[in-house]
């Protein structure tokens, strides 16, 4: 079983890589958030698969200590919801989402504007 969640780990990591790479918003540098991007993926889907083999149950019932019983979310549930948002957010800051590509595009557009004082700056440094 390690022995393929590692090989799950690799094959995320390189469609991962894949992925940026064909955005263009692969950096070198980030290769030890995608190992962490990777390994979430593998934790979420061993977490679904168990999900699944529980039945689904999003909610169970539960008795607190004054003997009040409730409706709540199941365990593995939450834990899944969890590691699905974190998943999300680097899917984003990775730019392999709409979403996070958008804002990296728009980011790199900012950058690449030239300010009227940096541009008064150049004309003045021309006639001087």
């Amino acid at each position: 079983m390690r022995e393929e969640l590692k090989k799950r780990t690799k094959t995320i990591m390189a469609r991962t890589r894949n992925n940026m790479k064909k955005a263009g918003t692969y950096r070198r540098e980030f290769e030890d958030s995608m190992e962490r991007y990777a390994d979430l993926r593998v934790q979420y889907d061993v977490l679904k698969g168990q999900w699944y083999e529980e039945g689904c149950a999003i909610t169970e019932e539960y008795t607190n200590k004054s003997g009040a019983t409730n409706q709540r979310k199941t365990p593995l549930y939450l834990a899944m919801e969890t590691l699905r948002k974190e998943l999300l957010e680097l899917e984003n800051i990775f730019g392999l989402t709409p979403k996070g590509l958008k804002q990296i595009h728009s980011k790199t557009m900012e950058d690449k504007k030239e300010s009227a004082l940096g541009k008064a700056l150049v004309e003045l440094d021309g006639e001087i």
